[in-house]
């Protein structure tokens, strides 16, 4: 029987995941955490060999996040994204005593700059970009995509995850329900008229299409057309090029951060938005109280010393 001492780096990596599914982590946010590890041990590999876990210490991670900012020129948020998941990965060891110390104690993180308030679409853009979603054979369906991540504000693995029986819909309200939102954390989020009246017109157009599977309550809500659930990467696309077609550069993401920057700046209420977003910090949700670039910019093009000009 081979000592825990004399493991390998990566011998560790599948009773480390079985943990963190344990934990209730997604099955996303697991994946990631993988990845990290993978990345790290592809390059401590090529100093040192089937090195052993116990054998990693600060000095080889602080050389790793060198790397990572000299050598490979990772923004600060990455760098520090892989050093905390190698915090979580040895602090899990040094707990089932596998290794003695935690080396990862003495690498700091990366500073960061303080971000600025996330970008969002200007009405204008936002026009456009529901006109184009709404054209073609498959426009009740990316209408409806675009309105229920504009106006109830969900990441696109939660609608990826979406089934016919999460939604709700009655003539003066109705709900989404996120079952594996971030952290596993389910929550209820209300739907507006707008996405009500989009989601329903999608509904009715699938059922005038006759797709059996549509009748089931676990039945995929956002399908091709063919009735294979629509998968992250699939609505990402769709976004994209209804993005390239309204001549908007913006992402999926984008139409999150527009439905956060319009309610903090409608209500000014931090926890309420943070409860809609499925945030677990308010530090994350208070980037919508930030200034964005383009405020910046036109404040300072409308300062008494921009006169002083040529």
């Amino acid at each position: 029987m081979i000592k825990n001492s004399e493991l390998t780096f990566e011998s560790y990596f599948p009773d480390f995941e079985l943990e963190l599914l344990k934990t209730d982590r997604s099955v996303h946010t697991v994946k990631n955490y993988l990845c990290d590890l993978h990345l790290f041990k592809a390059w401590v590999h090529k100093l040192f060999p089937a090195v052993k876990a116990s054998e990693i210490d600060a000095f080889t991670l602080q050389r790793y996040r060198g790397y990572l900012d000299q050598t490979e020129k990772r923004a600060a948020s990455t760098i520090n994204r892989r050093i905390q998941s190698l915090r979580r990965f040895f602090s899990w060891a040094l707990k089932n005593n596998f290794i003695k110390t935690d080396p990862t104690t003495e690498v700091k993180l990366k500073s960061v700059q303080r971000a600025l308030k996330p970008r969002s679409l200007p009405k204008n853009d936002l026009h456009k970009v529901l006109t184009f979603a709404g054209k073609g054979i498959h426009g009740p369906r990316n209408y409806a995509i675009v309105q229920l991540m504009l106006q109830a504000g969900l990441r696109i693995g939660e609608v990826e995850s979406m089934q016919l029986s999460d939604i709700c819909l009655y003539e003066r309200s109705g709900q989404v329900r996120i079952r594996d939102g971030k952290g596993r954390k389910e929550r209820f989020v209300p739907l507006n008229a707008s996405v009500r009246k989009a989601l329903q017109s999608y509904i009715d157009f699938r059922k005038s299409k006759n797709e059996n599977n549509f009748i089931f309550e676990n039945s995929a809500f956002f399908s091709t057309n063919v009735g294979k659930k629509l998968t992250k990467r699939a609505l990402q696309k769709i976004i994209s090029e209804i993005m390239v077609k309204a001549n908007c550069k913006a992402s999926a993401h984008t139409l999150r951060h527009t439905f956060a920057t319009s309610y903090y700046n409608d209500h000014k209420k931090l926890v309420e938005l943070s409860t809609l977003l499925g945030h677990n910090s308010l530090n994350t949700t208070a980037r919508y109280t930030q200034a964005s670039h383009d405020d910046l910019a036109l404040q300072l093009e409308e300062s008494s010393l921009n006169e002083f000009g040529d």
